[in-house]
């Protein structure tokens, strides 16, 4: 008789999710609930990412219970981890996850070529090395994809989350990549959900740097994205004219309200050098005319049509003037991230947010009870003191004392609990 006990890690996943159809819910399971994110199994830990914003507090912590039950009841399973989708998530505004640094490219004139940049930058990011992503915030006349290269449609994860497009190695979310069959109330709902379902929902696979192309005006969405978005800085781009510089500087009065820092004013379509331009000047007059706080000088960029095939240039190597000053830009913005991106936590963090309080408490305790030295990092956004206490109290009622929990505010990431645990002598008396 052939043995049939699971022996690599995708076997043993596909043990887990067939016990895991046994669940019962009250139309289902949690696979065909589409309750599920994701399922990971490696050297004997699996992993569920639940999706619990579709729950009520009883049920997430019923479920979590059965799943734990049903990959315990998995032989080669060892341990098991509960994961809420967007942990990374702040509670309030319009939370983006898996993204290290959030830039917006905006103003409120139109025709300044915002777009053009914003496209042309997302590539020489990208040469540059950076893991890079764009959302296309123009919701009535998304160009992004066109100049990208990006072909739709967008596809949903099983729990409905839409998935970019990847344009050559860059992430591309737009409205324009929408199936025409698709969900169409996107189109006629309120921008702010619009943004959420494209923007929030995302499942933006950790990138570096998001790039945020606003639409121009200073109309709903781009309200949303500054007032409400996490955005780490901006770029505000123009014309070397009145109007331009004149509109510019609303928006860059807007990011400023709203503590939004401004990497620099890019000027755009210039005349420099030998280069023919629309328009009359270099643009160098532009900083000061539009903010003259900015993080950095940025060179003006010239009048080149063939920065509208972004894809097709190569910035490391620039030959034009156009591709001399992306790459410049590219430099700019590259350093601003380095700087201002990123997590505060370990890499070794388990992160419990997202979770429901009693499936926090019992994660936390189960993770101690299988860190080798007794140390463990958690990030979570529940009362850290009373999560310190009912470890605590757990512990000591199977014979450990907890003899440290350092906790660390990290403003919209939470809180980061670091533990240590030691084992009590046989004699020692229970606090």
């Amino acid at each position: 008789m052939e043995d049939e006990t699971p022996r690599t890690d995708d076997e043993i996943k596909r043990a887990v999710i067939d016990r895991t159809r046994e669940v019962q819910l009250a139309d289902g399971d949690p696979v065909s609930e589409q309750l599920l994110e994701e399922v990971t199994v490696e050297d004997g830990v699996v992993t569920f990412t639940v999706v619990f914003d579709r729950l009520n507090r009883r049920l997430s912590e019923r479920l979590s219970d059965q799943l734990r039950g049903a990959g315990l009841a998995t032989e080669g399973i060892d341990h098991v981890r509960i994961e809420a989708t967007d942990a990374e998530a702040p509670e309030t505004g319009l939370p983006v996850t898996g993204v290290d640094s959030l830039i917006a490219i905006g103003s409120a004139k139109g025709g300044v070529g915002k777009t053009t940049i914003t496209a042309a930058l997302a590539r020489a990011l990208d040469e540059s090395g950076l893991d890079v992503a764009v959302f296309d915030a123009n919701v009535y006349a998304p160009d992004i994809p066109d100049l990208l290269g990006a072909e739709g449609p967008i596809q949903n994860t099983p729990s409905g989350r839409p998935q970019p497009i990847e344009a050559d190695g860059i992430e591309v979310v737009s409205l324009d990549l929408i199936a025409e069959d698709g969900p169409v109330a996107w189109r006629g709902a309120m921008v702010h959900d619009v943004l959420k379902d494209l923007l929030g929902d995302a499942t933006w696979n950790d990138r570096d740097v998001l790039l945020v192309d606003l639409p121009p005006g200073i109309g709903d969405a781009v309200y949303t994205i500054v007032q409400q978005a996490p955005l780490d800085g901006a770029l505000l781009v123009s014309t070397p004219t009145d109007a331009g510089a004149s509109a510019t500087e609303r928006t860059g009065a807007l990011f400023t309200a709203n503590d939004v820092e401004t990497i620099g004013v890019v000027p755009n379509m210039t005349a420099t050098g030998t280069n023919e331009s629309p328009y009359d000047g270099d643009g160098r007059e532009l900083e000061d005319a539009i903010n003259e706080d900015a993080v950095a000088s940025i060179e003006p960029v010239p009048f080149d049509p063939a920065l509208r095939n972004p894809m097709e240039r190569s910035f490391v190597d620039g030959t034009s003037a156009g591709e001399r000053a992306i790459a410049d830009l590219a430099e700019t913005v590259e350093s601003f991230v380095a700087g201002k991106g990123g997590t505060r936590a370990p890499e070794d963090a388990i992160d419990l947010r997202g979770l429901p309080p009693e499936t926090c408490k019992r994660q936390a305790i189960t993770e101690l009870g299988v860190a080798e030295d007794g140390r463990l990092s958690l990030l979570c956004r529940h009362d850290p003191e009373r999560l310190r206490e009912s470890v605590a109290a757990t512990l000591e009622s199977d014979g450990k004392r907890l003899e440290r929990a350092d906790v660390e505010d990290l403003g919209q990431e939470g809180w980061l609990v670091e533990f240590e645990t030691e084992p009590l002598a046989r004699s020692e008396p229970l606090a």
